[in-house]
């Protein structure tokens, strides 16, 4: 019982600018979680904790969302995320997620689309070790032990590149650095005056620079003589690679048969139709109607960046990244209201992604230079990261060791779930919410993080609130392909009830309080290019209807503010095909070799070396991805366990906003989404019937659980399917149902991803009686 009493909103405010102003001289003992998913709240959240000084500000709240998959795609694609381009693929793999059919972005606009492509004949095959909700509309399941995606996207590339010869030499050539020619430092080979990448023109045997207008014909194979150095390309080392990950060798690691990965990659390279076009609106453009998608399933792993990076490169050799039917960026480009476009950068490479808002997303390339730690949650040694919060649970057990003084001592959040939803072992996550002196936190329900809060602030519903373009919806995971643009603001439906405010009016009461609004306003203003009239002025405070009124007249025309919005509701926009399909139009290159992991590596190292600290972070710092284990993989070789973990996700609940909704109860009681999943024939041989009440063990929790026998997942594997595990009296509809997948895993060094800290989401487990 956390003894909470009933104040005012005068007395709450008065406590919360009192513990701020406390802390003001040392604002990095703030800590700011401001994961708004359903509304502009990141900005307001983010840009308060900013204008405060906190350099410990969280716009992301899931131990793996998102952590590989948007600076990748920045590096790679262009866009925040990835979506198949289910208007003209005609062969979609799905690997570790569940697009389309059960989860992502936009979702009911990519369920019909879904439905759509496989009614019209698409192909849909899914990788996973549960047959989910994809793999029951799937054309094929193909069930593969956890946490070994990356040997089966290898030997993909294997069969693809030197058994078949299938690869798409036109976009290798002038749309990657597949060309560069690399030194055996692992380095490129420069000009040595411009210091640009060399590649070998085959036309008249000259090397050149990249961005060189006399280059006709740029060397995909070949090693050459370059400045007294031997000078490979790029591709020829990937392909020499990939030859070390036969079918034969990696079904041992996948327990998929060898035949099938053949069949699998020639039917993925004969559909990719390497060559032809498609005619679009009057747009020429290539047509390579293939793609892999991949998500949370593959990023969620302690190798999860290799893991992933593995998989988008079947999109890159056969040339389907940002073309009709293939792999598209999301949210990378747009011609209204504004216009926004990836950019080249550094060595010809794409560097800038596309931002809707002039905030930069951090992208895997080129990285930052490793430094000293100041943050609590030590991202500065993690130089190719976006966001490291997993860390921070690791480290509040010891901040001197990791060359820290002190500690957060306050933390102020949005209404997420983060104790069971962002983070890992329960009784480290507890130990951080302890560690602070105080917290203070908006909710919707008083869910498992509202039970440490100091001071909790209600928080409207959705249908009780105001946002300018809801959510990341309309933005940066919107439907890709020709979609139109859509735009459109949340209005409340109903009256807030008595006593209620809008956050953001609150939040600008608390940061004017503190003296910062000034800078909060700079910071919405630049946010959502609010100039002139339309500007916050810093000497007043605003309604929230007003504030989206302006954002709306700013964007759209003074003729479109909120009246115009309650009268019409939405702005639909027409996307072009060369807004659509950006990849023939980018002036930059994609990777198909990382080089600059080789420096981002050795910086690392000697950083570690310089703070003493005996850490192997630098193990996955390698330019061409190689089959790395996971920890459970490892276990169950050794005999220690013999099962694996995995999570997977229901199309009726998202994350635990839905948890405490009875409707939706009754559909997880009717369909047994709160029983965990064992392979029919491992329970029999355990003597496990369907519906026995079981241990789930873990190296870090021990649960009770209700299994339900199947055929539909891998023999190896556990799935436990949604974001359960409720214990708060405040949820009295979800207390005590189902399991939290989150509280099974390790935290520590050992169990995140070394490049972007995704927590290793397969874990060894035993299940018995």
């Amino acid at each position: 019982d956390p003894g909470w009493q009933e104040i005012s909103w005068d007395e709450a405010i008065d406590r919360v600018v009192a513990e701020l102003k406390r802390i003001q001289d040392t604002p990095k003992k703030l800590w700011v979680q401001a994961w708004d998913v359903v509304g502009d709240g990141r900005f307001w959240f983010s840009g308060f904790g900013s204008a405060f000084g906190s350099n410990q500000v969280n716009v992301a709240s899931s131990p793996t969302c998102g952590k590989v998959v948007h600076p990748v795609e920045f590096f790679s694609g262009g866009g925040f995320h990835q979506q198949p381009d289910l208007h003209y693929a005609n062969y979609c793999i799905l690997v570790g997620t569940q697009f389309g059919v059960a989860s992502r972005g936009s979702f009911n606009h990519h369920l019909t689309d879904m439905a759509d492509a496989r009614a019209r004949g698409m192909k849909l095959v899914v990788i996973d070790p549960v047959g989910g909700y994809a793999a029951s509309k799937a054309n094929e399941w193909i069930p593969i032990r956890p946490g070994t995606d990356m040997a089966m996207a290898l030997s993909m590339m294997h069969v693809l590149l030197n058994e078949l010869g299938i690869y798409d030499q036109t976009a290798l050539k002038s749309r990657t650095n597949a060309p560069y020619l690399v030194g055996a430092d692992g380095r490129y080979i420069r000009d040595a005056a411009s210091k640009k990448p060399l590649i070998h023109d085959a036309a008249d045997g000259q090397p050149k620079t990249y961005d060189d207008p006399s280059l006709k014909d740029a060397a995909l194979t070949g090693t050459f003589d370059v400045q007294g150095k031997q000078g490979r390309t790029a591709f020829d080392l990937l392909r020499e690679h990939v030859a070390k990950y036969p079918p034969e060798s990696t079904e041992k690691i996948t327990t998929i048969p060898a035949a099938t990965v053949r069949r699998i990659a020639r039917e993925f390279g004969e559909a990719a139709r390497i060559g032809e076009t498609i005619t679009l609106d009057g747009v020429e453009l290539p047509y390579r109607p293939v793609c892999v998608d991949w998500a949370k399933g593959t990023q969620g792993h302690k190798h999860g960046f290799h893991q992933s990076w593995s998989l988008k490169m079947l999109n890159i050799v056969v040339g389907s990244v940002n073309v009709p039917g293939g792999i598209l960026s999301t949210g990378a480009s747009g011609d209204f209201p504004h216009e926004w476009w990836p950019e080249g950068g550094i060595d010809g490479m794409l560097e800038h992604g596309g931002q809707i808002f002039p905030m930069p997303h951090p992208s895997a390339f080129p990285g930052t230079t490793p430094t000293k730690p100041i943050r609590y949650d030590i991202g500065e040694l993690f130089p190719l990261a976006s966001h490291c919060h997993t860390l921070l649970p690791i480290v509040a057990e010891n901040p001197a060791a990791f060359g820290l003084s002190g500690g957060l001592e306050m933390l102020l959040h949005v209404p997420v779930n983060s104790m069971l939803g962002s983070f890992g072992d329960l009784k480290k996550v507890e130990h951080l919410y302890r560690s602070l002196k105080f917290i203070v936190g908006f909710a919707v329900e008083i869910n498992e993080t509202t039970l440490f809060d100091d001071i909790v602030l209600p928080f409207p519903t959705t249908l009780e609130r105001y946002d300018f373009l809801t959510g990341m919806g309309g933005t940066m995971i919107a439907p890709c392909g020709q979609d139109d643009f859509y735009w459109h603001v949340r209005q409340p439906v109903v009256e807030l009830p008595p006593g209620m405010r809008q956050p953001q009016e609150i939040i600008q009461e608390i940061a004017d309080r503190v003296g910062i609004l000034g800078g909060l306003y700079r910071i919405i203003n630049h946010a959502y290019r609010l100039t002139g009239d339309n500007a916050l002025k810093p000497d007043q405070r605003y309604p929230m209807s007003e504030v989206v009124d302006k954002k709306a007249r700013a964007w759209f025309g003074e003729q479109r503010g909120l009246p115009w919005f309650q009268e019409n509701g939405v702005i639909r926009s027409p996307r072009k095909p060369e807004v659509a399909y950006i990849g023939p139009y980018i002036k930059a290159r994609m990777p198909i070799y990382l080089e600059h992991f080789v420096d981002r590596g050795e910086e690392l190292r000697g950083m570690l070396k310089q703070l003493d600290l005996d850490w192997d972070l630098c193990s996955d710092y390698k330019p061409l991805s190689e089959w790395m284990p996971c920890e459970s993989y490892t276990a169950m070789q050794n005999g220690e366990f013999d099962l694996i973990a995995v999570h997977f996700k229901f199309p009726f609940t998202y994350g635990s906003y839905s948890n405490e909704n009875p409707w939706l109860d009754e559909i997880c009681e009717n369909t047994g989404a709160y029983k965990i999943l064992l392979n029919e024939s491992v329970g029999r041989a355990k003597g496990i019937r369907h519906g026995d009440t079981v241990w789930l063990e873990s190296p870090v929790c021990k649960v009770r659980a209700t299994v339900k026998l199947t055929q539909c997942i891998h023999p190896e594997a556990v799935g436990v399917g949604g974001h359960f595990g409720h214990y708060s009296p405040g949820m009295p509809i979800a207390q005590g149902k189902g399991v939290n997948f989150n509280g099974l895993l390790p935290t520590d060094l050992n169990h995140i991803d070394l490049i972007s800290t995704a927590l290793d989401h397969c874990v060894q487990v035993k299940v018995y009686k």
